[in-house]
């Protein structure tokens, strides 16, 4: 007879939390949590039949009156995993071993065909827990409430979601939790979307017969375009050694599309700025920039390219990286990275931070590339070393 008391008292409670988790949730400062962690399991070596564990863990517990009942049911996919086994932690770490016949595990089983766990346990008589001092449970610390253990079948991802959650007081109220599902896959992570380049060409522009009042062109290059809804740049120059001319859009630039340009001589920068309504993808010439050398004997202009936007056709950014350009009218002697008129250990030591690097990497040294091939090889070096210790 005690026993049937006790199943309908169960029952009762159980039919509460039902009822109470309709209830506005109460307002409180530090939130009750119930959540599955690790919360992402991303790893490519969890391959068929092996297994791994997660935990559903609580924090939070309101200290009055405290916990006394969990119940709630973990999903996945069944065509991704099973569930091999359930570790029951919460209410036998807060009750002594003597008293685990008290235990009341009302689920604790796993459904393989679709997906699923179901657990809830409270005590069967939560009067002779809490007299024995084992309940309720309260603190602000983390509790597990249980461990599975899950098997991998095939390859993919999916939720470990957490539903039907009620947590119950030991009056049989609802305990107001934030609920946090978590995740699985053994998916390989996806490539980086490519960067696009946006680089002047030539990289170096060397040519001791660029003396005053004559002319010479470089372009504004892209590649790995994809998705470029608007361009926007500017192109830097030593204004003492040079004049820009003008600025016209290249072959990427659709002929129907006139982009806003502007020549700035005194400050030494051309903007280019180009709106798009189709997106574009691919590489070509962005623009096409003329200058007039206005001063022999000029070392190294650097031509940088600096407040560049690349955006979509949304105006939201575009991953990108530049490389920028050199100017120089001096004879200068094969392997005079710095052109201070010798081939020496500080050229050796430029070249050799820049060795293997390509053009659009972070090492990347326009003017170690000698043989203008697009690479800092063995090549570039060997000119160094043919060269090392003359002098103009």
């Amino acid at each position: 007879m005690a026993k049937k008391l006790k199943v309908m008292a169960l029952a009762i409670l159980l039919a509460s939390f039902t009822y109470f988790v309709a209830l506005p949730k109460a307002s409180a400062v530090t939130p009750t949590k119930i959540y599955v962690d690790p919360p992402k399991i991303e790893d490519t070596g969890l391959t068929p039949d092996t297994k791994f564990n997660v935990s559903v863990k609580v924090e939070g517990i309101p200290p009055d009156p405290g916990l006394a009942g969990v119940s709630f049911t973990l999903r996945w996919d069944p065509n991704l995993l099973n569930c091999t086994a359930i570790q029951e932690i919460l209410f036998h770490n807060v009750t002594p071993p003597d008293h685990w016949d008290n235990i009341w595990s009302l689920k604790l089983k796993s459904n393989n065909t679709d997906g699923s766990a179901d657990y809830a346990q409270t005590w069967q008589d939560i009067a002779t827990a809490t007299s024995d001092g084992y309940a309720p449970i309260t603190g602000t610390g983390t509790y597990v409430i249980a461990n599975f253990t899950l098997t991998v079948k095939g390859t993919g991802k999916c939720a470990l979601h957490l539903e039907a959650v009620k947590l119950g007081d030991p009056n049989a109220n609802i305990i107001p939790a934030q609920v946090t599902d978590g995740s699985f896959s053994n998916l390989a992570a996806p490539p980086p979307p490519k960067q696009a380049l946006i680089y002047v060409d030539p990289a170096k522009t060397v040519n001791s017969s660029l003396t005053t009042g004559t002319n010479f062109t470089v372009n504004i290059d892209i590649i790995n375009a994809s998705g470029v809804g608007g361009l926007e740049l500017k192109l830097g120059f030593n204004s003492t050694a040079l004049k820009a001319q003008s600025v016209t859009p290249g072959s990427f630039i659709p002929i129907s599309v006139t982009p806003i340009t502007q020549i700035d001589n005194t400050t030494g920068f051309v903007k280019f700025n180009v709106s798009l309504s189709t997106p574009l993808d691919g590489s070509g010439i962005v623009a096409v920039i003329q200058f007039q050398v206005n001063a022999d004997n000029v070392k190294n202009s650097t031509l940088n390219l600096y407040d560049v936007n690349l955006v979509d056709t949304s105006n939201q950014p575009l991953p990108f990286t530049t490389t920028d350009g050199t100017f120089t009218n001096v004879k200068t002697l094969p392997g005079d990275l710095n052109a201070d008129g010798m081939v020496d250990i500080n050229d050796a030591i430029l070249a050799a931070n820049a060795f293997g690097s390509m053009s659009g990497d972070k090492n990347w040294n326009p003017a170690a590339d000698m043989d203008t091939n697009g690479t800092i090889d063995i090549f570039d070096l060997i000119i160094i070393a043919q060269n090392f210790g003359r002098k103009l």
